[in-house]
């Protein structure tokens, strides 16, 4: 019970946040280190021109089928860098340039659905990482309540095994949760450095 005891102190300042840590974050809810951007924008992740607005891409299939091969982290860069190459020697060179554009505009509008997907999935899990740990901490003190009372009582000795082993499964089921909490975070990082490869590799092909 005591090693229990600071284990779950350490899991509830990881789960509750710092003050320093929440203030950078912007927001009770996020929990990782890596400061919270809520929207990523073009000139974050490459010096061609500015691609907010551009919606032509959305009524262009070859794009619409594109996009989500160039995002799949599963593929290497070559491969990827190859289908870009591709696709800018299929387009007439006259329109090569917005062609282009409109598939990094595609990749970027894509790109921020699926990392927002992401970000309100990590919240959720800490709002109910939260709540446990509150919990946990009312078990806490229901076990000490019941520690006075059972020097005395027979009943009140039983009901505290019962209390202490519901206590250590949610301590571990809580500790194990939280330590898959470090993936999680790495996954918009991990989006964000694919956007910036795949922003990179189609300015290769551009003029300007």
């Amino acid at each position: 019970m005591a090693r229990n005891t600071l284990v779950l102190a350490g899991l509830i300042f990881a789960a509750l946040g710092t003050p320093a840590l929440a203030a950078e974050a912007n927001s009770r809810d996020w929990p990782c280190v890596q400061r919270k951007v809520s929207l990523l924008t073009s000139a974050q992740f490459w010096d061609g021109p500015q691609v907010e607005g551009l919606s032509g891409w959305q009524s262009d299939d070859r794009i619409g089928k594109l996009i989500p091969v160039l995002l799949s982290r599963r593929l290497p860069l070559e491969t990827v860098a190859t289908a870009i190459a591709s696709f800018a020697a299929q387009q007439p060179e006259a329109e090569r340039e917005e062609a282009l554009k409109g598939l990094f505009a595609g990749l970027l509008a894509s790109a921020n659905s699926e990392r927002n997907l992401v970000m309100g999935g990590i919240e959720r899990f800490q709002q109910r990482q939260r709540a446990r740990a509150h919990e946990i901490e009312r078990q806490g003190a229901e076990i000490h309540a019941l520690k006075a009372r059972a020097a005395q009582d027979d009943a009140a000795r039983q009901e505290l095994k019962v209390a202490e082993d519901k206590y250590n499964w949610d301590v571990r089921v809580f500790s194990e949760r939280q330590q898959s909490l470090p993936l999680a975070c790495e996954i918009p990082v991990l989006i964000e450095q694919r956007l910036f490869q795949l922003g990179r590799e189609i300015r290769s092909h551009m003029r300007d």
